[in-house]
């Protein structure tokens, strides 16, 4: 029965580790995505408002900047990413410690059941006292 609940607790911690991952995995896309989103809407409004055709040096401006901005965005992914490893690590870490306290408490419980067992099984095994004979004290000698 505690090898059961185990398997079974062990079953459900194992499909959060890989729903978490997968959560992470989407929202940095995401993250990605939107700041992809957020560097064109730029570049669609922010360029070429009076219909004047940009000089090569303004394009080539324009690109740095987006560049920049695309590798401070990609720098900031980074950061989160490996903050998010870590605490992850730890949650894992945490995880088997608390795995390894549940594997000593079952083992302790079936050793404390085992010995219950064994200590109902002799209490059965003794014979019940006769009642049918009183005991009476012996008589003193003067």
């Amino acid at each position: 029965m505690v090898d059961a609940s185990f398997s079974r607790q062990r079953y459900l911690e194992d499909r959060v580790g890989g729903v978490r991952q997968r959560w992470i995995f989407a929202v940095a896309v995401a993250l990605i995505l939107i700041g992809l989103g957020f560097v064109l809407l730029q570049r669609g409004f922010g360029g070429n408002r009076a219909g004047v055709v940009p000089s090569v040096t303004a394009t080539t401006t324009a690109r740095d900047r987006v560049s920049d901005e695309l590798l401070e965005a990609t720098k900031g992914l980074q950061v989160t990413q490996q903050q998010t490893v870590d605490e992850i690590q730890v949650v894992q870490d945490q995880l088997a410690a608390q795995k390894a306290e549940t594997k000593k408490l079952s083992e302790q419980i079936a050793a404390v059941t085992e010995k219950l067992q064994a200590l109902q099984q002799s209490v059965a095994d003794i014979p019940a006292p006769s009642v049918a004979t009183p005991v009476s004290p012996p008589k003193s000698r003067h």
